[in-house]
Parts: structure tokens; sequence; C-alpha cells
């Protein structure tokens, strides 16, 4: 269990630290979000993640070598770039990654508390 914790990387932008015209250039619908899979699937990376996209945020969760890994995902997936992803985003890894999901999925981390959209937003994220 260790090594999957210290392994597991969350890079993201919300609407704590960006404005929307920001995080808007970060918005991953579900077509980019196919489009981002097959193609690394087409360059036969091992990457295990999921994107969870909404008005309030993107972030990208998943198994890394490096935080780095994923935001150059997120990055190149999306229209802001990497300086912009460095400038307001954020990066957590381990526990405080799975604590931040926890957290999301509750609706803790959002303008309106308790937004129970979110869980079916990161299950549908996980789905794909």
């Amino acid at each position: 269990m260790h090594n999957f914790l210290s392994s597991f990387y969350l890079v993201g932008i919300n609407y704590k630290k960006s404005d929307v015209s920001v995080r808007g250039k970060f918005s991953i619908d579900k077509v980019r979000s196919e489009e981002i899979f097959t193609a690394l699937r087409s360059r036969n990376s091992s990457s295990k993640f999921f994107i969870v996209s909404t008005c309030n945020r993107t972030e990208i969760y998943g198994l890394a070598s490096c935080s780095s890994d994923l935001a150059l995902i997120l990055s190149d997936g999306a229209q802001g770039s990497m300086e912009e992803l460095e400038n307001v985003g954020y990066t957590k890894v381990g526990k405080p990654a799975v604590e931040h999901l926890f957290d999301v999925a509750a609706g803790l981390d959002s303008q309106i508390l308790g937004d129970y959209e979110i869980v079916g937003q990161i299950k549908q994220a996980v789905k794909t």
C-alpha cells in the first residue's frame, strides 16, 4: 500500500486560485478526455489516471513517477500552458491527494458547500 500512495498524484486548477478565463483554458470535456486516452494508448503509455473537469476545477489524478508526468498530460490535453498551470495550479501526492479527492467527492471543496453533483462527475471520470 505504501508504494501505491507514494505514486498517487493530483495536479489541478480550481476556483480558489484562478479565474474563469484561466479555468476555461484547462476545461476538458468528455470527447477531449477520450482523445487524450486514445493518444496515450497509441503511444503504448501505461499511464493510469482520470480527469475531473467541471466549471470550477480541472484535476488529473493518477499513478505516476512524478507530478510533472500528469501536469504534462493535462497541459497537452488542454488549451492552457504548462506555465499557467505552474502559476495557479496545485500538486498533491500520497495521502494529501487521496484526502483531497474525498473532500471534492463529499462537496467540501466546492463553491457551494455540499455540492453532490461532483460525485457523479467523479464516477464518470473514473469510468472513462
